[in-house]
C-alpha cells in the first residue's frame, strides 16, 4: 500500500467508518450512570457498532469532501539529469514515450532479467463456483478506462458537477487538452477538481464480487495476466536501479482502499550478472538488503522474491471477518521472508506474511509476468505524439487510483492520510525515481527473533493469545540507528521528558502484602485483573499518577473465632519517576505520596450487623520496578512499592507492600 501506513487499531478503524452516518450520543447525568449502561448494554452495543460499521461502504460520490481536502496532491518526482544517458536523446523515440529506439531493445531485456518472483497472501482471493481466483497485480489500464472528475466549489463548499471521460474513447486533441488540465499544478479560484478512477463497488464484498465476475467473464485473460511496470532510472550514485510497480485493484487489509500500488527496487552490479541490492517497501517503512546477514532471497541468480503482506494481527480480526465478510489480508507490501514483522503496520501492530506452503496458485514465478517498461513522464512527448496518450496518460495524471477515501477516524484530519484515500500513481509516490530509504519511507533494519523469547513474549501478551507461537518473527533493531529520528517519525516511541503511557494490571496480577500491626488483622490480598483490585497508571515525563484499589480481607484466626470483615484502600499518589535509558529491560525508581482512601466493613452481630467505617489520610510510597518490552510500545511491567499511612489499624497505622504485574503501554 503506497499510503497505508497510518493505520489504527481496527477496532477504531472499523466503527469510525460510518462517523459520519452514525452519531451515538450518550449523557449521564448523575455519577454511574455511564458505568451501568456499559456494563448492561456495552457488549450489544460494541457488537452492532462492529457489524454496522464494518458493513458500511464509502458513501455516494461527493462525500468525501467533508473529510478531506479535494486539491491535495502531491507532486510528480523528476529524474536525475543522467536519465539521457539511460533512455537515449528524446528526438530518437519514434512513439513519443521518450524511450529512444536504440535503447528499447537493451532495456526491456534489463527489466526482463531482474523481474521478481511473487508469493501472495493466502486469504487475499475470492471463490467463484467452488474455483479460487487469487487477486493478482494487474494492468493498471484495465482500471483506468473511465476518468471520474469531481468539481468542487470553494464557496460555499459542496460538490457542483460529476464528469466521467471515456478515456479510450476521447480523439488525440482531446487527449492533450485533458492531459494539460491535470498537469497544471494550481486550483481555480472558484472550482476544485478531484481526479480518480474507480473501481467498481463501494465495500470489500462488492470489490471481491466484482473481481470475480471479471475473472470469470469474457475478458479473462487479460484479468488473469499478472503485469509489473518495470521503471529504470539513475540514482545520485550513478547507479541503475530498477523499480518494479505492482498494481492491486483494490485493498482489503483494516484501513481499506480502492487501488495499491506497491513496488521494489532491484539494484544489478556493474555487468548485469548479478544483484547488489534489494529494496523491500511496505507501509511507511523500507528495507535494504543485504543488511549485516541478511540477504534478499533470489531465484536463478537475478530474480528477487518477493512475500506479499500481509494480515494484521489482533484481538478484533477475526470479529470483523466473520461480521463483516472482509478478508483483512491484503496489505500488498513487499517483504524479503515470510513471518511476523513487528512495527510493520500503523501504530506499531505486526503484520503476518505467509510462505507459499506448496500452494502454487498463490506463487507468480517472475517468467509468467507480463513486464511492460515505464518511460519517465517528463520524457513523453505527447505533444508530438498524441497518440501515446493512450498508453500512457494514467502514469501522467495525478489521479487517485479509486474512490477518493472511505470514512475513517481520521476524517477531520483534513492533511493526514490515515489509511482509508486511495492512492494517487507510481509517478507521484514519493520513491519514484528514489532508492531506500528515503522520504516517507524510514529505514527497517530486521533482527530475527529467537524462537524462546519470542514464545515467552507471546505469552505475556494475552490479547495475542488466538495468534500465539507464530514464527520466524522479525523485529526492528534500532540499536544502530538514530533512536530519535524514529522518535520523530513516530515509528518508536519516545522517551525522556517527553514520554507518555498508560499502564495497568487488567490484564495481570496485583498483590497486596501487609506489614506490622496491619499483618496482624488482615491476610494478604491477591488481586487478578479486576477481581479484588484494579490498578492504574498514568505517565508523563518524570511524573507517574497511579490509582486503584485493593481489598483486603480480615484475619479470622486459628479457629475462625473472629468476626468477618474486610478493608479496601483506595490510593491516589503522585509520583517522580527515575528510569534508564530505553533497552529491552528498563529498571525505574520512584518516590512520591498522597491520598488514601479507605473503608472498613465488619460483622458484628450473627444477623449480618455490619460496622462501617470510612476515611481518607495522606500516605507516601517508595517504589522500584522494571519493564521488559514485548515490543517497542509495550511493556511487562513488574514493580514492588512501599505504603506508609496514618491510617489506623489496632494499635498502629497501615503499612504493606504491593507486587504490580501488569503491561505498560507508551505512545
Amino acid at each position: 500500500m503506497s499510503k497505508t501506513s497510518m493505520k489504527f487499531f481496527v477496532i477504531i478503524i472499523c466503527i469510525s467508518k460510518v462517523a459520519t452516518f452514525r452519531k451515538i450520543q450518550m449523557s449521564a447525568h448523575r455519577p454511574g450512570l455511564l458505568t451501568r449502561v456499559l456494563r448492561t448494554a456495552g457488549p450489544i452495543l460494541i457488537a452492532s457498532l462492529l457489524f454496522g460499521a464494518c458493513a458500511a461502504g464509502h458513501g455516494p460520490r461527493g462525500v468525501y469532501i467533508d473529510f478531506m481536502r479535494p486539491d491535495q496532491r502531491p507532486p510528480s518526482v523528476g529524474a536525475e539529469a543522467a536519465a539521457d544517458s539511460l533512455w537515449g536523446p528524446i528526438e530518437e523515440s519514434e512513439r513519443g514515450d521518450g524511450i529512444a529506439e536504440s535503447r528499447r531493445a537493451d532495456l526491456q531485456a534489463l527489466v526482463q532479467r531482474f523481474s521478481p518472483t511473487l508469493v501472495l497472501p493466502k486469504a487475499d482471493h475470492v471463490k467463484v463456483n467452488g474455483r479460487r481466483y487469487q487477486l493478482l497485480p494487474t494492468n493498471a489500464s484495465l482500471v483506468a478506462d473511465t476518468l471520474q472528475l469531481d468539481r468542487i466549489r470553494a464557496a460555499p463548499y459542496e460538490l457542483d458537477e460529476m464528469l466521467d471521460y471515456s478515456l479510450q474513447n476521447l480523439d488525440p486533441d482531446s487527449l492533450v487538452a485533458l492531459t494539460e488540465q491535470a498537469l497544471r499544478y494550481e486550483s481555480g479560484q472558484t472550482f476544485l477538481e478531484t481526479w480518480y478512477f474507480d473501481w467498481i463497488g463501494d465495500r470489500p464484498s462488492q470489490w471481491w464480487e466484482n473481481y470475480g465476475r471479471f475473472r470469470t467473464g469474457p475478458d479473462s485473460l487479460r484479468w488473469a495476466q499478472p503485469t509489473v511496470y518495470a521503471h529504470p532510472f539513475v540514482d545520485s550514485r550513478g547507479r541503475v536501479v530498477i523499480q518494479y510497480w505492482l498494481f492491486y485493484p483494490f485493498n482489503d487489509h483494516v484501513g481499506n482502499h480502492e487501488g495499491d500500488w506497491e513496488h521494489i527496487n532491484v539494484v544489478p552490479n556493474r555487468d548485469h550478472s548479478g544483484i547488489d541490492e534489494v529494496h523491500y517497501y511496505f507501509h511507511i517503512r523500507s528495507l535494504k538488503l543485504p543488511y549485516r546477514n541478511y540477504k534478499p532471497e533470489v531465484v536463478n541468480g537475478t530474480h528477487p522474491v518477493v512475500y506479499v503482506g500481509g494480515r494484521l494481527y489482533n484481538v478484533l480480526d477475526y470479529p470483523i471477518r466473520l461480521l463483516a465478510g472482509e478478508k483483512n489480508e491484503g496489505a500488498h507490501g513487499t517483504y524479503p521472508y515470510p513471518g511476523e514483522w513487528d512495527d510493520a503496520a500503523g501504530l506499531g501492530s505486526p503484520e503476518s506474511v505467509q510462505k507459499a506452503d506448496k500452494d502454487s496458485t498463490r506463487v507468480v514465478p517472475y517468467h509468467r509476468f507480463q513486464v511492460i517498461l515505464t518511460p519517465e513522464p517528463g520524457r513523453i512527448d505527447y505533444q508530438r505524439k498524441p497518440e501515446i496518450l493512450k498508453e500512457w496518460m494514467w502514469l501522467l495524471f495525478p489521479a487517485r487510483w479509486g474512490f477518493p477515501a472511505v470514512i475513517s477516524v481520521g476524517s477531520e484530519f483534513k492533511s493526514a492520510d490515515v489509511g482509508n484515500r486511495a492512492p494517487f500513481g507510481p509517478a507521484y509516490n514519493p520513491a519514484w525515481n528514489r532508492t531506500a530509504p528515503g522520504l516517507h519511507y524510514a529505514a527497517y533494519h530486521p533482527r530475527k527473533i529467537p524462537v524462546l523469547r519470542s514464545f515467552v513474549e507471546d505469552l505475556l501478551q494475552p490479547w495475542y493469545y488466538l495468534y500465539i507461537f507464530r514464527t520466524p518473527r522479525y523485529a526492528d533493531d534500532v540499536r544502530g540507528g538514530d533512536r530519535k529520528t524514529f522518535e520523530r517519525l513516530g515509528l518508536l516511541p519516545r522517551g525522556g521528558l517527553a514520554e507518555r503511557g498508560l499502564g495497568s494490571t487488567i490484564l495481570g496480577v496485583h498483590i497486596g502484602l501487609p506489614r506490622g500491626d496491619f499483618s496482624e488483622v488482615y491476610n494478604s490480598s491477591t488481586g487478578i485483573s479486576l477481581w479484588r483490585n484494579f490498578w492504574a497508571k498514568l505517565r508523563v515525563g518524570a511524573i507517574e499518577m497511579v490509582g486503584g484499589y485493593q481489598k483486603f480481607s480480615r484475619d479470622r484466626g486459628p479457629d475462625d473465632s473472629l468476626p468477618k470483615g474486610s478493608l479496601s484502600i483506595y490510593p491516589i499518589t503522585a509520583n517522580v519517576v527515575l528510569r534508564t535509558p530505553d533497552a529491552l529491560f528498563r529498571p525505574y525508581v520512584s518516590v512520591g505520596g498522597g491520598l488514601y482512601g479507605w473503608e472498613s466493613s465488619v460483622r458484628v452481630s450473627a444477623d449480618g450487623a455490619q460496622l462501617l467505617s470510612s476515611g481518607w489520610d495522606l500516605g507516601w510510597t517508595p517504589g522500584v520496578g522494571i519493564e521488559y518490552y514485548l515490543r517497542p510500545r509495550v511493556a511487562l511491567d513488574i514493580g514492588l512499592r512501599y505504603h506508609m499511612t496514618k491510617i489506623p489499624v489496632e494499635d498502629g497505622h497501615m503499612r504493606f507492600f504491593t507486587l504490580w504485574i501488569g503491561h505498560y503501554v507508551r505512545f
